[in-house]
Order: structure tokens, then C-alpha cells, then sequence
């Protein structure tokens, strides 16, 4: 896993296949300086992971080609990605989406819609552990 210095920040790898949603989130991870990669699908996350090394991944449940349980079972079972902090974003909490997110592999979850506060301070947390 990349350690970022004090004069980096940190990598998150947003994958959502909403457009608008990646560039919001990607715009409120920037004021914080962190370098944010993003992947419309888990297809495209799976092939950013081959040659990118990530401090965190954002990964939204509900997505064409490969959805975000299927992603992050297969990032869990990638050799050295299997602690890496995975956050499911889901609009779906009050269906326990994201209780099944997190026994399927992911560290935690948040729901959609979000005030950027709540993402840095989800962030900035798993980070420091």
C-alpha cells in the first residue's frame, strides 16, 4: 500500500457510474489535496488497481458491467488489497445495502445523499488508521 508523506496526500479511487457523483466527489476530495482516480464501473476499477496503488476506495453498489459487491469481493481477494479501506456509497441504507456491504468486505459505508463533511470526515478517519 502507498504511505502518503506529509508532503502527499493520500490516493482514492472513486468508483461510481454516475458522472455528476464522481465529479462532486472528486471536487471535495480535491480541496483536501488528495489525488482521486476514478471508474465508471468495477470493471474499471479492477484494471485502475492493476497498475495504480490506492489508500481508499469509494464504490457506489448499484453499477452496470460489475456492481460494487462483486468489486469489492474481488479486491478482497487480490494480494495485498485485502485491508485497503473500502467505502460503499449507497442510496439504499434503509435496506440494509450497506450492512451487506459490510460482510461482504467492505470497512463501511455511507449513505447517499451526503454533505461533504460527512465523506472528509469518513475519510480523514479510515486514513489515519
Amino acid at each position: 500500500m502507498n504511505i502518503p508523506t506529509l508532503t502527499t496526500r493520500a490516493t482514492i479511487l472513486i468508483v461510481e457510474n454516475e458522472l455528476s457523483n464522481r465529479i462532486l466527489i472528486e471536487r471535495v476530495l480535491s480541496t483536501r489535496g488528495y489525488r482521486c482516480l476514478s471508474a465508471s464501473n468495477g470493471r474499471e476499477a479492477l484494471d485502475l488497481l492493476d497498475h495504480e496503488q490506492v489508500n481508499l476506495i469509494l464504490t457506489d453498489l448499484s453499477m452496470p458491467v460489475l456492481d460494487g459487491f462483486r468489486t469489492t469481493q474481488l479486491i478482497r481477494a487480490r494480494p495485498g488489497l485485502e485491508k485497503i479501506p473500502i467505502v460503499a456509497v449507497t442510496a439504499f441504507a434503509l435496506n440494509d445495502e450497506g450492512e451487506a456491504a459490510k460482510r461482504i468486505g467492505c470497512t463501511e459505508y455511507l449513505t447517499k445523499p451526503f454533505k461533504p463533511r460527512q465523506l472528509l470526515e469518513l475519510v480523514e478517519r479510515l486514513l489515519a488508521r
